[in-house]
């Protein structure tokens, strides 16, 4: 074979390598490595706002209310429990499609902490998060956030799950009897959103019917959000009327959370949309 022939038949060899070298990377890790995020470079946020979320496997209420969602322009974020399966692909594909983000909330929803304290962090990772990372991945989903179930989190598990992911989404306290417009940990100033990995969050399932998310105590937690220039973050379950399994919100009660917002100007982010947090 002559040379001219040999070269011709060594850059058809390394080609296809060389073509899979550059590539961009997956959209996500191995267990211990950070996920890359949808959106690798956030701006930082100039409008005071809400990031709202949705937790579990409710597929069927959240497709039936994206058109609420479209009227209101409002993008929230959905963190999904179990196997990703056909059915959480599909669903997850029509919510991206809309504009709105996915998380990861865990294989089996086990609280964290208790699960970490009988065995440990690497079988926790293991089982309760990578496979489904890796089902994404196949997907060529991309997954910035965790959730924990329960809201179970410490510092150790924080700290394992922000190598993986860029946000976290956990608890805050709240006592009877208090005001959540007073609750000073559930609010972030949005210049400190690069700073905070993990952001306190607040349920609202069953607005207004429970006395710490009645009506008046959501607008006064609004408006101390738009009035101070922070994030709240809030979740829920399913979107339904009364009836059926499991947590939920009424879409009346999210219709009146959206036209809050529209009236003191918040706007709505999602998880993705958060700025990087900065290496302290």
């Amino acid at each position: 074979m002559s040379t001219p022939a040999l070269r011709n038949c060594a850059f058809c060899l390394l080609a296809p390598i060389l073509f899979f070298a550059l590539l961009p990377t997956g959209s996500v890790c191995g267990a211990g490595e950070k996920t890359a995020p949808a959106n690798p470079n956030p701006p930082p946020l100039e409008k005071a706002g809400l990031v709202l979320t949705f937790d579990d496997r409710n597929f069927d209420d959240w497709l039936a209310a994206l058109p609420l969602f479209d009227q209101y322009g409002v993008k929230a974020t959905f963190f999904i429990s179990g196997p990703i399966d056909e059915k959480a692909l599909a669903a997850c594909r029509q919510l991206i499609a809309h504009g709105h983000a996915i998380g990861s909330h865990s294989v089996h929803h086990l609280k964290a902490v208790d699960y970490v304290r009988e065995h440990s962090i690497e079988d926790y990772l293991r089982h309760e998060v990578q496979p489904q990372l890796d089902a994404w991945q196949a997907a060529g989903i991309s997954v910035t956030s965790f959730a924990f179930p329960s809201s179970s989190s410490d510092a150790a598990t924080e700290t394992a799950l922000l190598k993986i992911f860029r946000h976290l989404r956990i608890g805050g306290p709240m006592a009877p009897g208090d005001r959540l417009s007073d609750r000073d940990p559930f609010f972030t100033p949005i210049a400190q959103v690069p700073t905070r990995g993990a952001l306190p969050s607040k349920g609202i399932d069953y607005a207004p019917t429970r006395e710490d998310r009645t009506y008046d105590q959501l607008d006064a937690a609004l408006t101390r959000t738009a009035t101070r220039g922070e994030i709240l973050t809030l979740y829920a379950h399913g979107i339904r009327n009364i009836g059926g399994k499991g947590h939920f919100i009424t879409p009346q009660a999210l219709e009146h959370l959206f036209l809050k917002a529209r009236e003191l100007k918040l706007a709505f982010y999602t998880f993705d949309q958060l700025p990087e947090v900065l290496e302290p």
